[in-house]
């Protein structure tokens, strides 16, 4: 079974430099910092950076804070919230005009569980969507995802997510499937600080006025701020 994981995660990697000469091709970079106080509360601030190619034509950026509070070790929830952005789909980096402009604000539960080597993790979100042209939206968010360490140190670590966003125009019963989020990647330790993610993301788009685009390279840096071990895969907060 080992060998297997092996297999598929250098197949995925061998797959990398046939998908960069795609022109639709877009990446997915974030960069997230960590701090944890060793007992129930955590907090975490994320910077995203999207293009519609690869690494041009950036059509969409956000930031956003995750206050973390953990029950039990399997069993937490969160308060997120951020500004987004999303550009016109030109030629250009940022190009107007504006598609959206957002602040939301959304509460999460996250459960994790262990099978054999496998850990499975879900995510639920509920998010309140304040756009800048004075509309309102709600969106319903989940993730469900696996990973299981490639080494005996679990330095390196395969992890495969699928999430459904469903969201539901405010004012009104209309309820759209608007998008689904399938991601693959593969999770290097560097050290007991950094972290680094390579993948690849495949999204379903409504073709909704934010967030476009359907393939995506993905790249994530990790940083713990509070020096705890990081011995888990690390999912992006999308």
């Amino acid at each position: 079974m080992r060998l297997i994981f092996k297999a598929f995660s250098l197949v995925v990697f061998l797959s990398f430099p046939i998908l960069l000469f795609s022109q639709s091709l877009g990446c997915w970079n974030s960069l997230n910092l960590n701090f944890y106080d060793g007992k129930k509360w955590s907090f975490a601030s994320e910077v995203q950076l999207r293009s519609l190619q690869f690494y041009k034509n950036y059509n969409y950026h956000e930031y956003k804070g995750i206050l973390t509070y953990k029950f039990v070790p399997n069993l937490q929830t969160s308060f997120v919230f951020g500004r987004y952005t999303t550009f016109s789909s030109g030629e250009k980096t940022f190009q107007s005009p504006k598609l959206a402009e957002e602040f939301r604000v959304a509460l999460q539960l996250g459960l994790k569980n262990n099978i054999g080597k496998f850990q499975v993790d879900h995510r639920y979100r509920f998010e309140k969507r304040y756009y800048t042209n004075g509309n309102r939206g709600i969106r319903v968010r989940y993730r469900v995802g696996i990973s299981i360490p490639l080494d005996e140190k679990k330095l390196t670590s395969l992890s495969a997510s699928n999430e459904f966003l469903i969201a539901i125009n405010s004012g009104s019963a209309i309820i759209r499937y608007d998008k689904n989020r399938i991601n693959v990647g593969v999770t290097r330790k560097l050290s007991s600080l950094v972290s680094m993610q390579l993948g690849y993301l495949s999204q379903y788009d409504s073709k909704s006025a934010d967030e476009p685009g359907n393939n995506f390279f993905v790249y994530s840096l990790f940083l713990n701020m509070s020096k705890l071990s990081l011995n888990r895969t690390h999912h992006s907060e999308n």
